[in-house]
């Protein structure tokens, strides 16, 4: 299944516009950092109908209904993973969580993005790396602020204008916003 993600960020739910009928149904599995309306609004904007999403924080699960009220919230995680019409399983699940995830969705014959990190050791890189090999599934991540962030889509397109020369190295600091007192204890 093939799927583009354009790199235009949107402000809410109500301005993402798909680019033509949908081309591929995807769920998500694991709501936990708001990268997830990024990663959806991306793949919906790429042609994707997000018909499935599973979580188990009911605060999550509020949040994320009203803003994608046609996924219908499934009963289990298993519920999507054997759902064949799901081609694509989206995560912002806790980062060590992830790429255990990510395995199981491509061991399900399903392809996974993964908000960043994508997985937090070597041990994990290593065994999706083996997995991927075995599944023949697409493991991605998608990297937000160099996606998702309008300076940098700008930047990126007036590189491809000419307009800036030969880009050498770029370089992202963060994080952005620590807020130690308001992120959730995983954080």
């Amino acid at each position: 299944a093939a799927f583009t993600l354009r790199g235009t960020a949107k402000a809410d739910a109500a301005q993402v516009v798909p680019s033509g009928p949908p081309r591929i149904k995807f769920a998500a599995i694991g709501l936990n950092h708001d990268h997830i309306s990024g990663q959806v609004d991306a793949v919906i904007r790429g042609g994707g109908d997000l018909t499935a999403f599973f979580a188990t924080e009911p605060d999550l699960i509020e949040k994320f209904s009203k803003r994608y009220p046609g996924a219908k919230l499934a009963r289990s995680k298993a519920e999507v993973l054997e759902d064949q019409s799901i081609k694509l399983v989206v995560s912002a699940a806790i980062p060590d969580e992830r790429a255990a995830l990510g395995i199981e969705v491509m061991r399900h014959g399903k392809d996974y993005m993964a908000d960043k990190p994508g997985m937090t050791t070597l041990e994990q890189l290593a065994e999706v790396r083996k997995v991927q090999a075995e599944t023949k599934r697409i493991y991605s991540i998608l990297y937000s602020e160099r996606h998702e962030n309008k300076a940098t889509v700008r930047a990126g397109d007036l590189v491809k204008a000419g307009a800036i020369g030969k880009v050498i190295q770029t370089i992202g600091l963060g994080p952005h916003r620590m807020n130690p007192e308001k992120r959730p204890a995983w954080f």
